[in-house]
C-alpha cells in the first residue's frame, strides 16, 4: 500500500465513527501495519469456526455475514457495505472465528493481521479500550436483534431491521437525509426470517407510508425514526416524497379547455 492509497483509505475511513473517533496515532498505527485485499465474487475471505487472521474492514464491494444453523443451512446474519468493519471478536479474543464472511461482489478490503494487532495492543495497552468499544457496539446490536426475532411480529422485525441497518450504515458513512441501503429483497427477507411474498407485502405497506422507496437491489429509506416510533415528526425526505405524489395526483389546469 503506497502512501496514496494509504491517504485515500485514511480519508475515507475517517467517515466513519469509530475509526474516525480513534487517536491519530493509533489510525497511523493501524495503516501502517494493515494491507489491502481483493476478492472475488463468491470467494471466502474469514470462514466460521477458523483460526482468526485479524480485523477487517469493507473498502469496495459487498461482504456478506452468514452462519450455519440446524441440518447445513446458513443463516445471513448481515450485508457488510464499504465502511463496516468485522471479525472483531475472533481478532481480540484469539477465538474461533463465530460466522463466515464472503465477497458477494468483487471486494476489496483492508486487513490488520492479528499478529500487528496484538503487537499495537502489547505496546500500547490503553488502546484495548478503543477496540474494546467496536466488539461492544457489535454486542449491542446482537441483543437488539435477538429481542426481535423472539418477540416482534414480521413487520416490527422488518421496520426494526431497516432502523437498524440505516443506524450501523450511519456510523459507517454519516449522511443527511435518506439512507439508500444496497440489499435485496431476497436477502432482506432471510435477514427478516420471512418469505419473500411475506416481505414484498410489508415493503409495500412501508411504501404506500412514506417511509422506503423500492429499487433493485436496494432500498431506500426516507424516515429511519417513523419506521420505529409513528409518532416521530416526518423527516424532510419523507416529506419531498409526498408533495411529489400529491403533485402527482393533481390535474394539470395549465393549457387545458373546459368541456361543459
Amino acid at each position: 500500500m503506497n502512501a496514496e492509497e494509504q491517504q485515500h483509505i485514511h480519508r475515507f475511513l475517517s467517515a466513519g465513527e469509530w475509526y474516525g473517533g480513534l487517536p491519530a496515532a493509533l489510525q497511523e498505527l493501524i495503516l501502517a501495519r494493515s494491507f489491502v485485499r481483493n476478492y472475488a465474487k463468491g470467494q471466502i475471505i474469514s470462514l466460521e469456526a477458523s483460526v482468526p487472521k485479524g480485523l477487517y474492514v469493507v473498502l469496495e464491494g459487498m461482504v456478506h455475514c452468514v452462519r450455519e444453523v440446524g441440518d447445513g443451512d446458513e443463516a445471513l446474519i448481515h450485508v457488510c457495505e464499504p465502511g463496516f468493519w468485522f471479525a472483531e471478536y475472533a481478532a481480540l479474543t484469539g477465538s474461533a472465528t463465530l460466522g463466515t464472511f464472503f465477497a458477494h461482489t468483487p471486494a476489496k478490503v483492508l486487513l490488520l493481521p492479528k499478529v500487528q494487532l496484538d503487537r499495537i495492543l502489547a505496546d500500547e495497552p490503553r488502546y484495548y479500550e478503543a477496540f474494546a468499544r467496536l466488539a461492544l457496539d457489535r454486542y449491542a446490536i446482537l441483543v437488539r436483534m435477538l429481542t426481535e426475532v423472539r418477540d416482534l411480529t414480521p413487520d416490527a422485525r422488518l421496520r426494526g431491521r431497516l432502523a437498524l441497518l440505516v443506524q450501523m450504515r450511519m456510523k459507517e458513512r454519516p449522511q443527511a437525509g435518506a439512507v439508500s441501503l444496497a440489499v435485496s429483497q431476497a436477502d432482506l427477507a432471510r435477514m427478516v426470517g420471512v418469505s419473500r411474498q411475506t416481505l414484498n407485502t410489508l415493503l409495500a405497506g412501508l411504501g404506500q407510508a412514506g417511509l422506503i422507496e423500492v429499487g433493485f437491489r436496494r432500498i431506500r429509506v426516507l424516515d429511519a425514526a417513523r419506521l420505529t416510533d409513528p409518532n416521530a415528526p416526518p423527516q424532510e425526505a419523507e416529506r419531498e416524497v409526498r408533495a411529489a405524489r400529491r403533485a402527482q395526483r393533481q390535474p394539470s389546469r395549465a393549457g387545458g379547455s373546459r368541456i361543459d
